[in-house]
């Protein structure tokens, strides 16, 4: 973990929300903002730490996940960078329901709570923008349920591969920077579980994968399968 800095005034790669900001706002933001550079594998926060900041993904890739007492862990989403995370808990929680750790050398702003609070009550294309962002979360969420609860092994495996292609890379070749384990506990199965349908996928030419690169050869195949209950 280290600290580096850039302003608010100057950064080509804010979010919508802060797009919305002037330089008055942003220079508000500038002043409570921590920028730390987080290395592959480090927490960036803990499950039930308090919430003090808002968390901007500047460059990166990050896991948000919920720790289970049994050990075992669930990973809500994969968040690539241009990600805020921790809108919802701004206003139901004062502290997080989740942990959050980098997949991948990342990059993340912490904004005061406080001044994103204020944002919220004095700028209303600030908070669309925002609330945009939360109902896109709860529909993520909702569409995860369905797959967790309703869809074989191979459907689940199917469609984290197409968030990851949709949501993260935008493209059918990509790094996987998740571990098989990560993958399971990102598609609610056993690592074993994980391994084999890789495999099967592999086998019936769907997906390919090398040297930690995975191509998407058969994007249909695989869309048809996620669609299956």
């Amino acid at each position: 973990m280290a600290r580096v800095q850039t302003n608010c005034l100057n950064c080509n790669e804010k979010s919508s929300c802060f797009a919305q900001l002037d330089d008055n706002e942003l220079t508000l933001a500038d002043e409570s903002k921590v920028q730390v550079s987080y290395k592959k594998g480090e927490t960036i926060a803990k499950q039930n730490s308090f919430v003090t900041h808002l968390l901007y993904v500047k460059r990166g890739i990050v896991k948000v996940y919920r720790e289970n007492t049994d050990d075992t862990n669930l990973i809500y989403r994969i968040l690539p960078d241009g990600s805020l995370i921790g809108l919802s808990a701004l206003f139901y929680s004062d502290t997080f329901q989740y942990s959050i750790a980098a997949l991948s050398d990342t990059e993340i702003c912490s904004i005061d709570k406080k001044v994103v609070e204020n944002l919220f009550t004095n700028n209303a294309s600030f908070s669309q923008k925002a609330f945009e962002a939360m109902n896109k979360e709860i529909h993520h969420l909702r569409t995860k349920m369905v797959s967790l609860t309703h869809k074989q092994m191979e459907g689940r495996l199917a469609d984290s591969l197409l968030f990851l292609r949709d949501h993260v890379f935008q493209t059918n070749n990509f790094k996987l920077f998740l571990s098989r384990k990560e993958l399971a506990e990102f598609s609610g199965m056993s690592t074993m579980s994980v391994v084999r349908t890789i495999q099967n996928f592999i086998k019936k030419g769907i997906i390919t994968e090398s040297s930690g690169n995975m191509e998407i050869t058969d994007a249909q195949g695989l869309e048809e399968l996620s669609g299956q209950v």
